[in-house]
């Protein structure tokens, strides 16, 4: 698997000139209003105002969300960072007890117009008592977009330069970092998610996944008539994405040397993957897609001996794509 990446990144302010610690006056400026277009303010969280009744921090620009001080906190703090001075962090409170769904996070509004992607850098951490259980276990950090997960993890450790593709939204959204117990119980570790450098990179990450393809017939006569060119399309089974299946397949978005599948009204021919073109054509026990082509606008596409085609295709969340390629042998003189 492939991944390329457009890095054209949107500006993120600081909120230079204003007090580090800010007080309800900001607050109320935050209930009513929201950033400038495309931009996250304060994405490097160098400036924080306190909130009550624990001596907890807020990055400026930013607000709670779920807010209770029992059994979770936030702080703007030094003890990890990579950008700056400060990072933020979310975190369950020592001793307290949960139940599996309770959550705190801090959230800002922005104009995700012409963004693809979040970039940031991420720590998770246990800080316990003597003899406290390791790990992070029974937690959950996230980073969220308009609600929606586009990264979550449970293992302690640190997470540089994560760069993660987010449901297309043009418009205001709340871009959301959250701490979640999993499970209930008493927990004797506060358990940190901690966050800096949060940025918005325009355009999705492209996810390219390799394809087997077979191209039949593999040697085209150019003085021999026929209809078609056949394609066999296998994706690989260990892909860890749910899109990647012959089923996702669309053949109004597969090309062979970037000439269009026929689409038409015999059952093979449906943009929908079917009964009648799905085959195990090689016979090793994974189906394929079968798609067709017309064989003469192939033929114009290629030249006389070995060509080496490209198969491509999208899948429909618009960022996955498929590829592959083959060999075809033309002989002969056109008429």
């Amino acid at each position: 698997m492939t991944n390329t990446c457009t890095n054209t990144r949107r500006s993120l302010t600081a909120g230079v000139g204003r007090a580090g610690t800010l007080g309800l006056a900001l607050v109320a400026v935050l209930v009513c209003s929201a950033p400038s277009a495309a931009e996250v303010f304060n994405g490097s969280f160098e400036e924080s105002y306190s909130v009550t009744p624990w001596p907890d921090t807020v990055p400026s620009y930013w607000r709670l969300k779920n807010y209770d001080h029992t059994v979770f906190g936030s702080q703007v703090t030094t003890v990890w960072k990579t950008n700056g001075l400060r990072a933020t962090g979310v975190f369950s409170r020592y001793s307290r007890f949960f139940t599996a769904g309770d959550y705190q996070s801090i959230y800002q509004v922005v104009n995700l117009t012409g963004i693809g992607r979040i970039a940031f850098d991420a720590r998770l951490a246990n800080y316990g008592g003597e003899g406290a259980p390791g790990g992070f276990d029974g937690f959950e950090a996230a980073v969220l977009v308009d609600g929606v997960p586009v990264w979550t993890q449970t293992s302690i450790g640190t997470y540089l330069n994560q760069q993660v593709n987010i449901p297309r939204r043009d418009k205001y959204c709340p871009v959301e970092l959250r701490v979640t117990a999993k499970a209930s119980g008493q927990f004797f570790t506060a358990h940190w998610a901690q966050w800096d450098n949060l940025q918005l990179i325009e355009g999705p990450v492209e996810i390219i996944i390799d394809a087997d393809v077979d191209v039949d017939p593999n040697t085209l006569n150019l003085n021999s008539k026929g209809n078609w060119i056949t394609c066999y399309i296998e994706l690989p089974e260990d892909s860890d994405s749910d899109i990647v299946d012959i089923a996702n397949i669309n053949a109004e978005n597969v090309t062979l040397a970037d000439v269009p599948a026929y689409i038409g009204e015999q059952g093979w021919a449906s943009r929908e993957t079917r009964i009648s073109n799905t085959v195990d054509h090689d016979g090793d026990g994974v189906l394929e897609r079968m798609v067709k082509f017309d064989r003469s606008a192939v033929q114009a596409a290629l030249k006389p001996g070995d060509n080496t085609v490209l198969v491509k295709g999208a899948f429909p969340d618009g960022v996955t794509f498929f590829q592959g390629t083959d060999v075809i042998h033309v002989t002969g003189k056109a008429k």
